[in-house]
């Protein structure tokens, strides 16, 4: 008898392994197949930019390019506070770029609007925003772009819709400093410093920010590198190894300009205190450097 049963028992506990496991191919295929069937859409890109046309004669709106991923299509601009018409020193601020990554959008769009109420006071100075880098991304709460992709992770190649679109339209050579905001998931506000040049002005801002409650990273480890209050520093060898294994960031793509630094305000503090923060140094930057 236990001849005859053993067999079966086998053969049945084989059928459920078999169908365990086509359910589990099933499940990664149609998540392939399907990338956007189960995302949800949280932000609302339309309505985010809709205050661009509002805005006054103290500033010009350029539509770069349009961002497509299936049936989205989305415009991306530049908006350029007080445009020369003649030379002068032009400033690059960046944010958006990874999706999950809000504060710097709010924050960034907040200080704009302020921009609106107050007479220009430094004539000479251009101030460009690349207002939300990753359309797809800020809508659908993802780092990564329609693609499934770190667009801040493709400034060597450029094979996103939104890399060419930085590559094109906003070179190093035309700007002198560049500013790129993010968040991270760290215990406080840090910055990359990027060589040498950067340290001066690094300490500026972490000074500010101390000033006024911030609370500064000690911890934050990128690879090999830790934060130290408030300053991770790049070496130029780590950025000569970014750019050897082609994951080259913004900060490092904009390191020829005079200043280049790359923001991370922390994901665990309240929002308003993070906008707090980037609006700080946004205003630093317009009336200090």
């Amino acid at each position: 008898m236990s001849k005859v049963l053993a067999p079966k028992i086998k053969s049945e506990s084989h059928k459920k392994i078999i169908t365990r496991k086509h359910l589990f191919l099933l499940l990664v295929l149609s998540s392939f197949l399907f990338p956007l069937s189960s995302a949800e859409k949280i932000r609302d890109y339309k309505e985010t930019t809709k205050f661009i046309s509002t805005l006054n004669k103290n500033f010009t709106v350029t539509k770069l390019d349009t961002v497509k991923y299936k049936n989205a299509e989305y415009p991306v601009y530049k908006i350029s506070y007080n445009p020369l018409k003649e030379k002068g020193k032009k400033y690059l601020i960046i944010c958006g770029v990874h999706g999950n990554e809000p504060a710097p959008v709010y924050a960034v769009k907040e200080f704009i609007l302020s921009l609106t109420k107050k007479e220009i006071k430094r004539k000479d100075l251009q101030l460009d925003f690349i207002f939300i880098v990753n359309p797809f991304g800020f809508e659908y709460n993802q780092r990564y772009n329609g693609d499934n992709k770190d667009v801040n992770r493709d400034m060597k190649n450029f094979e996103t819709q939104e890399g060419k679109i930085l590559q094109k339209h906003c070179k190093p050579k035309d700007y002198e400093k560049v500013f790129d905001f993010h968040e991270a998931n760290s215990k406080g506000f840090f910055l990359y410093c990027y060589g040498t040049k950067n340290k001066k002005l690094s300490d500026q801002i972490l000074n500010l920010l101390k000033e006024n409650k911030a609370e500064l990273d000690n911890s934050y480890k990128d690879n090999i590198l830790t934060v130290e209050k408030g300053r991770l520093y790049v070496p130029f060898y780590a950025s000569w190894y970014m750019k050897s294994k082609k994951t080259v960031t913004n900060g490092i793509y904009y390191q020829g300009c005079k200043n280049s630094f790359t923001f991370e305000t922390s994901k665990t503090g309240p929002l308003p205190e993070r906008q707090h923060q980037i609006k700080l140094i946004l205003n630093f930057i317009l009336d200090e450097v």
